[in-house]
């Protein structure tokens, strides 16, 4: 069984993602900007298919809904820890995030790029402020809290309720999610 809470995170995919988004930015765009449209995808992901893509932990930050997983590996640091992300994307200290090597998109469905594309056409012309002030909108992102100083994570199960997936949808999200962990496990 997985761990209550614990997604089965795909770093391949969510740098490929955000690979993508890049490119169609001129292969860099703001770190906040990247963020707040990583956490719109995924949540887009979450109300069509009832699947996300990438399997992020969810989380209410001061700045609004974040991808967590993906957000560590995208913070500037000066020596970034050896990962298929640092391999392809890089932050720099003013927080843009630049393409270093094309990491492909094989991992992602045509629907999953699709998606990219269109969270990212509805989103060219907003600054990260702006997306950030969307993501305290409780009409727009019901499931932001105030953390305050700290974090909220933000369950799937709470987020699809909010996006009108019925309990049975629900509860059958939740056994595919148990059911990935184990075979993930297996392969281990």
């Amino acid at each position: 069984m997985r761990k209550k809470g614990r997604p089965l995170y795909n770093e391949i995919k969510a740098t490929q993602v955000a690979s993508l988004l890049l490119k169609m930015n001129g292969g860099e765009m703001d770190f906040l900007k990247c963020i707040k449209l990583l956490y719109s995808i995924e949540r887009e992901a979450l109300n069509r298919w009832i699947r996300p893509v990438i399997y992020d932990d969810l989380y209410s930050l001061q700045h609004g809904q974040v991808v967590s997983q993906t957000l560590d590996r995208a913070e500037y640091r000066d020596h970034p820890a050896k990962s298929f992300w640092s391999d392809c994307l890089r932050t720099t200290s003013d927080n843009i995030i630049h393409v270093i090597k094309d990491c492909g998109i094989d991992t992602l469905s045509r629907a999953e790029i699709d998606l990219v594309k269109e969270v990212f056409e509805n989103n060219r012309g907003k600054t990260p402020k702006q997306l950030m002030n969307e993501h305290h909108n409780p009409a727009l992102f019901p499931e932001w809290k105030d953390p305050g100083s700290n974090r909220i994570q933000t369950k799937y199960s709470d987020l699809l309720t909010l996006l009108g997936k019925t309990e049975e949808q629900v509860k059958e999200f939740e056994a595919d999610l148990d059911e990935l962990a184990n075979l993930e496990a297996l392969t281990r």
